[in-house]
């Protein structure tokens, strides 16, 4: 059944006169299970259940301290895997983790993009279902919803054909959902998938970082300034990996710098 505080909870305790921190000896008496007096209906069906177990106190030995390491497992010493495994809520692994979190990856840009393939940017579109009017700053579209944004708008379709060069061949769909499945169904050589999902992430955080800039300082820039700080953002996560001293990754660098050519 587990440690009577975590089946009763706080209140539990209290309504039954047990101190936090009471060990078996301060409610046992003469071998006898003792409790306060409880109106609580499923208070007292726990206690049913926990005097059907008779328990034998055995005197002048210590108590010790044990941890708990699973549902009904407890150890001597802790440990921080056990715990972190019982404390934190596990999901299934969806389809699109590898493009977001990888090693090679730029955190900042893969927070963005995890946003964004869950659509949870604030876009015009989502603003306006909150009371916020305003038109497309990028395109001048009616609409400024996710899939627009990432590619369908021209503006940012051509930056993402500028950056992913043939990396992606055919040339890919402004549709995101399709680009998406793309990169995810084709087997990649380990190189491709790396700057694949660079790319992906690195574009999708600067064309974000651009629409709230034309949105709060009134600036804009054209197709190739941004095009050129996307590119060299890549090359810079690039160096700082240390390709070159890893087994299976040398030629990473020359691998996007044939991207646009090939």
């Amino acid at each position: 059944m587990g440690r009577l505080i975590e089946v009763i909870g706080e209140r539990g305790t209290h309504k039954l006169g047990i101190a936090r921190n009471a060990i078996i000896a301060d409610v046992i008496v003469e071998q006898q299970w003792r409790f306060r007096k409880t109106r609580d209906i499923s208070i007292e069906q726990v206690l049913t259940r926990v005097k059907e177990f008779p328990v034998a106190l055995v005197q002048n030995v210590a108590d010790i301290v044990k941890w708990k390491s699973g549902e009904e497992e407890f150890q001597k010493s802790l440990s921080v895997y056990n715990t972190w495994n019982m404390i934190h809520t596990r999901y299934e692994t969806v389809s699109w983790s590898n493009v977001i979190w990888f090693k090679q990856g730029v955190p900042r840009c893969a927070f963005i993009t995890w946003l964004a393939i869950k659509d949870r940017l604030s876009t015009w579109t989502r603003m306006r279902d909150w009371g916020i009017v305003h038109g497309f700053p990028l395109c001048g579209e009616p609409e400024e919803s996710r899939d627009q944004l990432f590619f369908a708008c021209p503006y940012t379709y051509e930056i993402w054909l500028q950056v992913i060069g043939s990396l992606l061949r055919p040339a890919p769909s402004p549709d995101w959902a399709e680009i998406l499945a793309r990169i995810l169904s084709v087997a990649y050589d380990i190189h491709a998938f790396i700057l694949l999902g660079l790319a992906v992430q690195v574009t999708v955080y600067y064309i974000w970082r651009e629409i709230n800039e034309r949105r709060q300082a009134q600036r804009s820039r054209p197709v190739i300034q941004l095009e050129k700080i996307i590119e060299k953002t890549i090359m810079q996560r690039l160096r700082s990996t240390k390709y070159y001293e890893k087994k299976g990754l040398e030629g990473l660098m020359q691998r996007w710098f044939l991207a646009p050519i090939e």
